[in-house]
């Protein structure tokens, strides 16, 4: 038995709200995240005000997470036909390497007014609005931290009371300083997603840490140093979250892959005892990956 283990869901679309209440009501959900950089039917106000009540009701920890310098697409792009334009400006020496979430590898042959990508190959599907994005690249500078969403998302924070954050990339304390200039009571969980974010941890105490693994081992070149990341993560805190990567088996078939229950058993040994489901497991086979879980902590 692994009593001590507790899991974050990642809210699904609000689109059905059904689906959003079960997430809230599952006994196995200790917290749920809800990801800004998702689209909803609702105000940022009205999405709030309602994720505050269900919240309230179930007696269960919402975290907003603000998408600080993670990059994403602003409108939907066919790049046969046009750019990719992203949410910050950036400079980066191209040919520099980028990764989108649907898995096609590419590189960016030129920038233009900082926030528009021209690659090569051309991905080979069209890339929607608010899908991230990853680049791999020492030269890489991202201008600014929050966005301008995440600055309405952390003022309507702060008129309801809701001061539990996650804040993406963190890399330096100014990144938490401007979020605590929005909101002063903010309790942050300062999730690290890049080498930047590692070596920030290594020189600077920070407390509630969260090892980002799908992007982190992106960003640090998807080889065997991401167990010594994990490690670092743990070792600076041991509270610190596992997030994303669990029970991905989901996403492309109907069971779990042994795979799977060895990864979050490794994970449990390393020291690692809050973890949290990722959006698409949350969207389409939440019931599967909770039966799974169970399994995990009863086994």
């Amino acid at each position: 038995m692994k009593k001590e283990c507790t899991l974050i869901a990642t809210l699904p679309s609000l689109n059905n709200m059904q689906r959003v209440q079960n997430v809230f009501e599952n006994p196995h959900i200790s917290e749920v995240r809800f990801n800004t950089g998702v689209q909803t039917p609702y105000s940022i106000e009205t999405t709030l005000e309602m994720l505050k009540e269900l919240s309230e009701k179930w007696k269960k920890v919402l975290w907003i997470d603000v998408k600080g310098r993670q990059l994403r697409v602003t409108k939907w792009a066919d790049p046969l036909y046009s750019c990719i334009e992203i949410n910050h400006k950036i400079k980066a020496s191209c040919p520099a390497e980028v990764h989108f979430r649907n898995g096609d590898a590419v590189k960016i042959m030129h920038i233009k007014d900082g926030n528009k990508l021209f690659v090569d190959p051309l991905p080979r599907q069209a890339l929607g609005a608010g899908q991230s994005v990853n680049i791999v690249d020492q030269s890489l500078e991202i201008e600014g931290y929050l966005t301008s969403k995440d600055k309405q998302y952390l003022n309507a924070c702060k008129q309801m009371g809701l001061n539990h954050i996650m804040a993406s990339f963190v890399e330096r304390f100014d990144d938490l300083a401007q979020i605590l200039q929005i909101l002063p009571n903010a309790q942050i969980v300062s999730k690290i997603e890049s080498l930047k974010g590692i070596q920030f941890i290594l020189t600077y105490p920070v407390p509630n840490l969260m090892a980002a693994r799908d992007d982190l081992y992106l960003q640090t070149g998807q080889n065997y140093q991401m167990l010594k990341h994990l490690q670092t993560i743990i070792q600076r805190d041991n509270t610190a979250i596992c997030a994303s990567k669990i029970f991905t088996s989901l996403e492309k078939r109907g069971t779990i892959d042994l795979a799977d229950y060895a990864d979050l058993e490794l994970m449990y040994y390393m020291g690692y005892r809050r973890f949290m489901l990722c959006d698409n497991i949350c969207n389409y086979s939440f019931e599967k990956a909770i039966k799974a879980w169970e399994e995990f902590v009863n086994g």
